[in-house]
């Protein structure tokens, strides 16, 4: 499966930067990095191929290694607990331009959080636009983490009345 969601991702990216290689290693890298933190969560939506996929990890109060990023957040939002999305994909086509709301909405539910985390690059122009399209906000650069650099971070709530989909019930007539 592992290399399914990496050609998913290869597939969504192809055209734009010409790193193929690259953009496989670097999805497969955060992928496994992420599975290793408690409460990692992978998400996949298929219909008769794998269309879109996303995962993260929540961070709370006393997760050691996110330690900053935690009180940065809860700073700038009033909430402590969050979940903190490593990687969103989805295929920008037409009938599938749903998939990667459904799939984030998914994964804050199913963690119970109300509120999910993504973090990038400033100059990421195309990424911030895809973020935004799903519903996200850009609450400006966070400043003073550690590892280098200034991500941008980028909040979404959950929707308080998310339908998921559960067992179907007949209907009696």
């Amino acid at each position: 499966m592992t290399e399914e969601i990496a050609d998913l991702v290869v597939s969504s990216v192809v055209g734009s930067s010409g790193k193929v290689g690259q953009e496989r290693g670097e999805f497969l890298w955060r992928l496994a990095v992420s599975a290793r933190r408690p409460g990692f969560a992978l998400l996949v939506a298929e219909t008769t191929v794998l269309v879109g996929c996303s995962f993260g990890f929540p961070v709370g109060p006393g997760a050691r290694s996110e330690r900053g990023l935690q009180e940065s957040v809860q700073r700038l939002t009033g909430c402590a607990r969050f979940l903190l999305l490593t990687q969103v994909v989805a295929p920008q086509h037409p009938q599938h331009r749903d998939i990667a709301r459904r799939l984030q909405q998914r994964l804050l539910a199913d963690r119970h959080v109300a509120l999910g985390v993504a973090l990038l690059r400033p100059a990421d122009d195309a990424g911030q636009a895809a973020y935004e399209s799903w519903d996200w906000r850009n609450q400006g650069d966070m400043v003073g983490l550690p590892g280098g650099g200034t991500p941008c971070l980028l909040t979404l709530s959950r929707e308080s009345e998310l339908r998921l989909p559960g067992p179907r019930r007949r209907r009696k007539t």
